[in-house]
This record gives C-alpha cells, sequence and structure tokens, in this order.
C-alpha cells in the first residue's frame, strides 16, 4: 500500500481520464464518482469527453499528476467536484440524474 493513501479504493485500481491529460495538456479541473459503480473520472471541461481519447489508469497515477486530488479522497458516490484551475478550490455537489 501507498504510504498516507487516503482514499478507499487500491492505488492501482482503474479510472477514466482522457489523453490530453495524460499528455499534461490539459488539468484536471473535473472530477467524476460514478454512483451506479463508484468509477472515478478525472477530466478536464474544457475538451468534450469522446471514446477515441479515453484512458484507463491507475489511480496513483493520477494522483501523482495532481496531489489536489487527495482533497477529493471522500468525494461520495454520485457526486461531482470542479475548480477554476490548477491550484482552486475544489468545490463539490451531487450529481443531477439523468433519466
Amino acid at each position: 500500500m501507498v504510504p498516507d493513501w487516503p482514499f478507499d479504493d487500491p492505488p492501482n485500481v482503474a479510472v477514466f481520464t482522457t489523453r490530453q491529460v495524460m499528455r499534461g495538456e490539459h488539468i484536471i479541473d473535473y472530477v467524476v464518482h460514478d454512483d451506479d459503480d463508484g468509477a472515478w473520472q478525472f477530466l478536464n471541461r474544457a475538451v468534450d469527453f469522446k471514446m477515441a481519447n479515453a484512458m484507463l489508469v491507475g489511480l496513483s497515477e493520477m494522483v501523482k499528476r495532481d496531489n489536489s486530488l487527495r482533497e477529493l479522497w471522500d468525494l461520495p458516490y454520485g457526486w461531482h467536484a470542479w475548480r477554476e484551475g490548477k491550484g482552486q478550490p475544489w468545490h463539490r455537489a451531487k450529481q443531477e440524474r439523468e433519466d
């Protein structure tokens, strides 16, 4: 286990992100903790999510990329978090259900 690991999920749990985030072209400014399966998504709001750009990586890779993600360790299922820019505070809210 990674020392001081705050998440309930293990460091190697697969999470969703985009190629642009992993290449450092965009910061992570939007995080979703899915209600139905507990999956994590680490995204950038300026980029339309397309499956062609999707990547699965380990949660610890995202935390290494942006240590502020540790603040979201307790984000409940069905909630999302966003921020205005790198170094800005994270805001949280329950997601509206899309039926």
